[in-house]
């Protein structure tokens, strides 16, 4: 049967360009009968998705679905939310495909139409700007999870923590809009990760310590968490992603390196700063101390009474 009814070259052509999925009316305008079209459902050389949609493969990939959703959103539709992170790195794939369209469309599937009726948006399917979606992912993450997805738009080079700042600024009704520009505030200082961002918040910041030098690389192509130069200090933030493997053993590396250019380092993990981060700010003051800083450690509200 696939003999007597050929796919047109410029339908295959439009398939693959989307995910391997097409309308309808693309099959229409290719020349594609109704009833060619329920001959090749029939025989299984399509699949169909929903109405008017459907595939090449029965296995359509999330690529195709994020596509599918687009043609069904009609005119200027484009992914958003967390489908629109994930098109920008952001994000993991989500199960469910959010799509905004100034029209009226029904949820169908794994589709989840909200009808915006402006908004601006790029790309091959178009998907909303980073600014919005970085604050539209942000919205309904957990405070660790809200700040890493806005320091991995900022460290993407697709944006900057002042676009995202103008972004925020500009939606007073925006969930979690206060913590969000307080974490731009802290990504714009250069801090890339939830680990830091509390090392940063409750034991740098908090208890009255100098100001570390994130990300700081005293070894060609090699870079520490936190550096307090001046008194070859180093902190390392272990949130054990990075640091299994071979990473273990890149650590060891660095840290030798560092070693022996008359760095200290403190390696510091997640249990140390959430539930004893006056405990860790006290090591880390005395160690400063020791290496000639004239300061002291302040105590803040939870430290316990000395």
């Amino acid at each position: 049967m696939y003999s007597k009814f050929p796919m047109p070259k410029e339908l295959v052509t439009t398939a693959r360009s989307q995910g391997g999925v097409f309308t309808t009316k693309q099959a229409a305008d290719a020349g594609i009968t109704r009833a060619v079209t329920q001959r090749f459902l029939d025989d299984h050389i399509w699949w169909s998705l929903a109405r008017g949609l459907y595939s090449l493969s029965n296995e359509t990939p999330w690529e195709g679905l994020a596509w599918g959703g687009v043609l069904l959103g009609g005119p200027d539709a484009a992914l958003g939310f967390e489908a629109a992170g994930h098109k920008l790195d952001l994000c993991s794939a989500p199960s469910v495909i959010d799509v905004l369209t100034p029209h009226q469309r029904i949820d169908r599937g794994c589709w989840r139409f909200h009808r915006t009726p402006k908004f601006d948006a790029r790309g091959e399917p178009p998907v909303a700007l980073i600014e919005q979606t970085a604050l539209g992912i942000c919205a309904d993450a957990d405070p660790d999870e809200l700040f890493s997805r806005l320091a991995r738009a900022v460290t993407s080079r697709r944006t900057t923590p002042q676009r995202l700042l103008q972004a925020a600024v500009a939606n007073p009704n925006l969930r979690h809009r206060a913590l969000m520009v307080e974490a731009l505030g802290d990504v714009a200082g250069g801090v890339h990760s939830a680990l830091e961002r509390r090392y940063f918040r409750d034991v740098e910041r908090r208890h009255g310590l100098p100001d570390g030098v994130r990300q700081v690389s005293l070894q060609p192509s090699r870079y520490s968490d936190v550096g307090y130069v001046e008194f070859h200090v180093v902190v390392e933030l272990d949130g054990r992603l990075g640091h299994t493997g071979d990473g273990i053993f890149r650590d060891f590396d660095r840290d030798n390196r560092n070693a022996m250019k008359g760095y200290l380092t403190l390696r510091i993990g997640w249990d140390d700063i959430v539930n004893r981060p006056c405990e860790v700010a006290l090591a880390v003051g005395r160690l400063l101390v020791s290496r000639g800083w004239t300061g002291s450690v302040t105590p803040c509200r939870n430290c316990p009474a000395a």
